[in-house]
């Protein structure tokens, strides 16, 4: 099984890409098995979805409500079974310095971030696994919470069940 290694540079909405903050559920409950996966949605611009269609990865994203590009969820699961596969990808400053969650907390929408995603074969042929493994932070927007007395709405975060298309983004 091949597998190639991806760059790809956008913009950050619902990071959750710590094991403090990792989706739990996920659509249909799919991440109570693995113990949670650790997910972004990555904005991209034409030349970097197109780096990712070329690689043979199945992500095909949707449009961002907002005009920014193509919204595409990357994910993590958080036990696979495999070390080298499972908890959450690395995650560090553009100096190169590891992200600390305690002191630096979570990742606000809006934020410019750089992936390195894993694209590789499966043993089923038609299908190719696309999976999260570093992230960078290049210019970091803090995440403003909905508790905050200064924000008036925060939209829901969109689903499988809910298109992107029909959500609002909070940044």
């Amino acid at each position: 099984m091949a597998t190639r290694k991806l760059k790809l540079t956008g913009i950050a909405e619902w990071a959750k890409v710590f094991t403090e903050n990792r989706d739990m559920l996920g659509f249909e409950e799919a991440y109570v098995s693995c113990d949670g996966a650790c997910t972004i949605d990555l904005i991209m611009d034409e030349q970097n979805m197109a780096l990712l269609k070329a690689s043979k990865s199945m992500k095909r994203g949707k449009p961002d409500p907002a005009g920014r590009g193509t919204m595409v969820r990357l994910v993590r699961k958080y036990d696979t079974g495999y070390d080298w596969a499972s908890g959450p990808p690395v995650v560090v400053k553009a100096d190169g310095k590891e992200w600390d969650f305690d002191t630096d907390g979570t990742i606000g929408n809006g934020s410019t971030v750089e992936v390195i995603v894993s694209v590789y074969d499966t043993k089923m042929k038609s299908i190719v696994g696309t999976r999260l493994d570093k992230v960078t932070v290049i210019k970091h927007l803090e995440y403003v919470s909905p508790d905050d007395d200064d924000v008036q709405e925060v939209a829901p975060r969109p689903t499988e069940s809910a298109p992107l298309e029909d959500s609002e983004v909070m940044f």
